[in-house]
Order: structure tokens, then sequence, then C-alpha cells
């Protein structure tokens, strides 16, 4: 996102990638929430001042990346384009920077024991366009998961395991609330976890939710690359400002990976190039700059 996580239910807490986002989150009640900037300035955010920290919690070590097409009013080009997008992203340098952010051989903060992962590159499963049982235009994001979890267990969609991440695209003629914020209106995207109180790896599905938004492609990009990011070095996202596990990588206010940073690169492979957003690497104490290619 710019990544901004909020309070979703009663415990429930996302990453949210605000309309446009470009500045850093603020705090908002139990939540963070990124403002509504201009995304075409993407402007240089100033990052909260400390590194991440590890929680204990899980990363991807490999993802299996699952696109998802929410219907058939999803547009053409995004349909034809995410895939490309999609496959280039797993396998490039913009997930060899995120290498830093293996678990293995890391001391947590808290004491917690780690999982010992490494983060590598992973893998592209493939496109599914879903026909949903529920169809209405307006979804919650108990909704989502109820569909999402109905659609595995109907061999529609890749079986779930802890590596794979199904990020949903949706038309804009559908509005997803998040306990209260809306879809294109209070943000843009935001990644989570079925489960939100442990790591649950035999049951967990992670999820990212992508509106169109009528924003344009870019702006897709830019906010699923955040969502991406976050979700591969934290697949639990951060309980309000105070991070614990099962939370991967925080900083100590609760910021993922991508909240800290705004500006954008371009990610390029054979089959095209696309926008995508910065992140913060404890290696620079700072965000990531420059381009990326695939493979």
């Amino acid at each position: 996102m710019s990544g901004y996580r909020f309070l979703g239910g009663a415990t429930a807490l996302v990453s949210l990638f605000a309309l446009g986002g470009s500045a850093a989150a603020e705090a908002a009640g139990h939540y963070h929430i990124f403002p509504a900037t201009s995304f075409a300035s993407r402007n240089m955010p100033v990052p909260p001042a400390s590194d991440m920290n590890y929680y204990g919690g899980s990363v991807f070590s490999s993802v299996k990346l699952v696109s998802v097409i929410w219907n058939k009013d999803v547009l053409q080009a995004t349909k034809d384009q995410i895939p490309l997008f999609s496959a280039a992203i797993v396998n490039s340098t913009y997930v060899d920077k995120m290498r830093e952010y293996s678990t293995k051989g890391v001391h947590t903060i808290n004491g917690h024991k780690g999982t010992k992962q490494v983060i590598q590159r992973g893998t592209y499963l493939g496109q599914v366009q879903l026909t949903p049982h529920n169809g209405s235009k307006s979804l919650s994001d108990t909704d989502v998961q109820t569909e999402i979890k109905r659609q595995i267990a109907e061999g529609v969609l890749p079986p779930r395991d802890p590596n794979t991440l199904y990020m949903i695209y949706f038309p804009s003629n559908i509005t997803i609330t998040l306990d209260g914020l809306v879809s294109c209106q209070s943000y843009g995207a935001y990644h989570f976890a079925t489960n939100d109180a442990k790591i649950a790896p035999k049951s967990n599905v992670f999820y990212s939710v992508e509106p169109e938004c009528n924003a344009g492609f870019d702006f897709l990009t830019f906010a699923a690359s955040h969502e991406y990011a976050e979700a591969t070095t934290d697949n639990v996202p951060t309980p309000g400002s105070n991070p614990d596990f099962p939370q991967a990588w925080n900083d100590s206010a609760g910021y993922e990976i991508g909240d800290k940073c705004g500006n954008s690169g371009t990610l390029t492979s054979q089959a095209g190039s696309w926008v995508v957003t910065q992140y913060y690497l404890n290696s620079l104490h700072g965000c990531s700059t420059g381009n990326y290619t695939s493979p």
C-alpha cells in the first residue's frame, strides 16, 4: 500500500492502501489510515524513524500467487494484464530485496520463537475468474472471506497452503466495506488473513482485496505491489499500533514495509512493464529505490 492497517471487526486488522496514497499513514482511532493524496504525484513520505522488527510471525518463503478475477465485470485490460504482471513480480528483483526479511537465524524482539524461513522468488499459479455465489454489489470483508473459502472448497481455486496468496481483483461497480471503511473512498486495497489471531498454517487463507476504483492500471499495480510486499513479509497484518506475534515484520508503531514509502519504480519483463511501489529496507534505513526486472 502505502499500507494501512485498521481494526476490522472486533479484532481483525488489515493493511489498507488509501486511494492515491503517497504520504505517510496517520493514526485514526484504533487504526492507521493512509490520507487520500494525489496518486499521480507519488511524493516520497517521511518514514517513521525506526527500522522493522521481527515479532515471530510467518512470511512467504516462496509465494504461490493466484490472481482471482471476482466476476465478468472486471475490465478486460485487467484480466489481460494482471497475469503478466503477477508472473513477473513473483520472479523478480523486487522479491530479491525482500530477502533481508527472512526469519531464519533472526532473533525476535519479543522473545517469541521464530519461523526460520528464507524469502525466495515464488511461483505464479495462474488466474481464475469466478462466478461468485454472492452476486451482491455491496460486500463486506466477511462476504469476501466466505466466498473465497467456498471457491477453494469447491475446487474452483487452487488449494490453500502457508505460501499461497490469493490476490482478488474487483470491478468498480462493487463496493467492499471493511469495518465501516468503503473501497475507493476510504481505501484502495488491503491484505488480510482469515485467522488474524495466530499463524494457523493448516487453515489460514491469505488474500488481498484489489478494487479497480476507475483509477487506471498504474494505480492497480501500484496498490497490488504494495499489498504483495506487505503480505510477503507480514502474513497476518498488524493489530493497530501495538504489533506482536503473530505479526512478522513491523516497526514499533505497527507499520509494515509498504506503509513507510510512497515513491514508485518500474517492474519490467519481456511481457511488459508496470508501476510498483517502493518499500522500506532495514539495510538502507529507508525506502528502496530504482527499478526492477524479471526474471
